[in-house]
């Protein structure tokens, strides 16, 4: 191992180690890196926004580590946090913002219906209040980005109607999102149903070491699986496309398990 990769790498971990340390939980040093190259897709328009959920790093402690990131040159854009019912996203305002207004121009949004009072579960069309939550959504963004502010934080006010089981699978990216009624419960039909779960793999080359992390990892349930295939296939050939644009990140992987879980908490 080259002297010069060691301590690029150690910089990095010490940096986010420091920076992202809440009292409750310290970050390993592959999960340092996980999250950089997370943020780093995120930067390079592979993906619209990163959840994170490492530890319980406060917003402003994830500002800080974004800064050291763009001071350092690893990170290029001006990204931005997303506070929203205690989570928190770093998203790319432009990659997120056409992604809004794609959805909301081909109504092509990829909704799975999985309330409780279903057998199973089926698709469905872009209903009106997942419609509604884009459009103010993507207003909000476009409000505060004319603000220039660096953490929006959303109100329950705002979002307190939302499905954001939805919502996140949109913001994320995912080619599908799991919709249930939440204004007659939180449960879902998922239990024991077999579920397709689809993973996408990277790798950062940091001099001579390279570091494989996980891109996207979401489910599709497997009965479903021949109706959306098409769908799915059109999501992979864009983010192929989206991947070929740079340089950074390589080896650009997909793969596939079936499982069935007891039950899954959405």
């Amino acid at each position: 191992m080259e002297r010069g990769a060691m301590f690029a790498r150690e910089m990095l971990i010490s940096t986010a180690q420091k920076l992202l340390c809440p009292r409750k939980k310290r970050l390993s040093p592959s999960t340092c890196l996980d999250v950089t190259v997370q943020i780093m897709a995120v930067d390079l328009g592979v993906k619209p926004a990163l959840l994170y959920d490492s530890n319980a790093a406060s917003p402003e402690q994830l500002h800080l580590f974004l800064s050291s990131l763009q001071e350092s040159g690893v990170v290029t854009n001006s990204l931005r946090i997303l506070s929203i019912d205690d989570n928190t996203f770093i998203f790319n305002p432009a990659t997120v913002q056409s992604h809004l207004d794609e959805l909301l121009k081909s109504k092509s949004l990829l909704l799975i219906d999985v309330c409780p009072s279903r057998k199973q579960p089926v698709l469905a069309g872009l209903e009106k209040r997942t419609e509604d939550m884009i459009k103010s959504l993507s207003g909000v963004f476009r409000n505060e980005m004319d603000k220039g502010s660096s953490v929006i934080l959303l109100g329950e006010e705002l979002y307190n109607d939302w499905n954001l089981c939805t919502l996140f699978g949109i913001l994320l990216g995912y080619p599908a999102s799991y919709w249930f009624d939440q204004t007659k419960g939180f449960g879902n039909c998922l239990c024991m149903t077999p579920l397709v779960v689809c993973t996408v793999w990277i790798t950062w080359q940091i001099h001579d070491i390279n570091h494989h992390c996980c891109l996207y990892s979401f489910s599709v349930p497997e009965e479903l699986w021949s109706e959306v295939q098409s769908h799915m296939q059109q999501w992979t050939e864009h983010l192929r496309e989206r991947f070929n644009k740079q340089t950074v990140l390589t080896d650009l992987c997909f793969s596939r398990d079936a499982v069935t879980l007891p039950s899954v908490t959405l």
